[in-house]
């Protein structure tokens, strides 16, 4: 299976032909409970942890939904928030809600209307608001802090890959993104660096490099405040199923490491590489 498929799997299973729908009932419905990849990331300033996201990204049916709980500590401040994406079978966007509960109780969901993304916004004062965006559903959702959504991400780029002499080549990618903490829409950009080998919880491993190019936001994570670029650099490191192991950010003390023991459930499916 290439990954093409896969990131097609991950958004929803392909439409099969009603005469095939009764004999296929069981298949499907197994293939609609798949977890294509769970875990959790650990989030480090200056080499100190603050903050767990564990995640799940699963086939739901018609749709694949990534579901987060994020939990910092930094000193007083203490932050404990859930988020969940729901993709269609295309992998545009159908909703995202976002939750806290700390320091502040307050709620954001995202649906689509048309070319529009509408933000259903509940603040801390519990005044609702409505704020519209001129972004098509294919818009990728990149909230902060939630590392996970951004491994979505990196699937359907890597899907558009292939293999020469058993190195993953990669055109770079531009796409819209919205920050619904933030509010704010920005441009995206992802391109392959190439292949390293670093140590990750003591384990030394071959992976690609990915960037990640947010152009022109606001800020960046909350833990940082030392950053005057004008762009966000995200480097991804991503092991050979095709998973995120490890996050850095250009001009900060922040790095994202995935958790020891963490692996997807589908190993075996994640692990096919990009066709050539």
């Amino acid at each position: 299976m290439k990954l093409a498929a896969i990131c097609g799997a991950v958004l929803g299973m392909a439409l099969l032909p009603s005469s095939f729908l009764a004999a296929k009932q069981k298949e499907q419905k197994a293939a609609d409970d798949k977890v294509w990849d769970s875990g959790s990331f650990g989030i480090f300033v200056n080499g100190k942890r603050v903050g767990t996201e564990k995640f799940k990204i699963q086939q739901h049916g018609d749709s694949s939904v990534t579901t987060s709980e994020l939990k910092m500590q930094q000193g007083t401040y203490k932050a404990s928030q859930k988020a969940e994406m729901d993709l269609a079978r295309n992998g545009d966007l159908q909703s995202y809600t976002w939750e806290s509960s700390q320091p502040k109780k307050e709620e954001c969901k995202v649906d689509t209307k048309d070319q529009l993304l509408i933000e259903h916004i509940t603040p801390a004062d519990q005044k609702p608001l409505d704020i519209q965006h001129l972004l098509p559903a294919s818009t990728a959702i990149l909230d902060d802090n939630f590392f996970s959504q951004r491994e979505v991400l990196l699937w359907h780029y890597l899907a558009a890959c292939s293999r020469v002499s058993n190195q993953l080549a990669c055109k770079p990618a531009s796409i819209p993104v919205l920050i619904p903490q933030q509010h704010l829409s920005v441009d995206a950009t992802l391109q392959l660096l190439g292949h390293e080998e670093i140590s990750s919880n003591g384990v030394v491993r071959q992976v690609n490099k990915v960037e990640l190019t947010l152009h022109n936001p606001q800020q960046v994570v909350w833990m940082n405040d030392k950053s005057k670029d004008s762009e966000l650099r995200w480097v991804l490191w991503v092991d050979e199923n095709y998973r995120i192991v490890k996050i850095t950010v250009n001009n900060s003390n922040v790095e994202i490491v995935r958790d020891a023991g963490n692996s997807p459930v589908s190993v075996g499916a994640l692990s096919t590489a990009p066709g050539k």
